[in-house]
C-alpha cells in the first residue's frame, strides 16, 4: 500500500431548483499558504480536486448568471475525502454569498475514518515519550491494545516494541 499524503475534494454544483450547473469555476485555496487550484465542474455538475495538502481551504464557486458562493473553512485531512455540494443562486458576478463554518462532519462518500493532527497539537500534547501509538489513539476509531510481546519487551528495556494499534468499532453510545 502506498501512503497517501493529501486529501481530495469533490462535489456537485446545482442551482436553486436542483438542476446541475456545468462548467462552473471552482477555486480551492489553502487559507494558510494562499496557494490555489481552479477546477471546473463537468457536464454533470461534478467537480473533483485530488491530492490537496492537508489543511483549511476556502472554496469559491462561480458560474455565468449566478452569484458566487464561498465556503470556508473546509478542512482536509491526510487521506480525507470531503464531499461539498454547492447550490448557486441567480445573480450577478459581483454578488457573493459567503457560508462560514465547517463542512459536515459525516462524509457520506466513504466509510473510511481519518483525522488531521498538526505540528502544534503534537508539540503541546502531554504524551510520555511522544509515542506515536499514544498519538494514534486520539483519532476516531483507534484503540491501543497491549500485546504479550509488548509487555515482555518493555520489561527488557525495549520500550514500545510490540505495541499494536487497532481500529475499533464505535459503540452506539459513543
Amino acid at each position: 500500500d502506498a501512503q497517501v499524503a493529501g486529501g481530495s475534494l469533490t462535489g456537485v454544483v446545482t442551482d436553486a431548483s436542483g438542476a446541475l450547473v456545468p462548467r462552473a469555476d471552482v477555486l480551492i485555496q489553502n487559507t494558510a499558504t494562499r496557494v490555489g487550484r481552479i477546477v471546473a465542474s463537468n457536464d454533470s455538475g461534478l467537480f473533483m480536486a485530488p491530492n490537496l495538502s492537508p489543511g483549511d481551504y476556502s472554496v469559491t464557486v462561480s458560474a455565468r448568471g449566478f452569484a458566487s458562493v464561498v465556503r470556508s473553512p473546509v478542512t482536509l485531512a491526510v487521506g480525507g475525502q470531503v464531499s461539498l455540494n454547492i447550490e448557486l443562486r441567480v445573480g450577478t458576478a459581483t454578488e457573493k454569498l459567503e457560508i462560514k463554518g465547517d463542512a459536515p462532519a459525516v462524509d457520506l462518500s466513504t466509510s473510511s475514518l481519518s483525522a488531521y493532527v498538526d505540528g502544534n497539537t503534537v508539540r503541546e500534547l502531554p504524551l510520555n515519550g511522544r509515542s506515536w501509538t499514544e498519538l494514534a489513539t486520539l483519532q476516531p476509531g483507534v484503540a491501543a491494545i497491549q500485546t504479550q510481546l509488548a509487555a515482555t519487551s518493555a520489561s527488557r528495556g525495549n520500550r514500545g516494541f510490540g505495541a499494536a494499534v487497532r481500529l475499533r468499532r464505535a459503540s452506539p453510545t459513543e
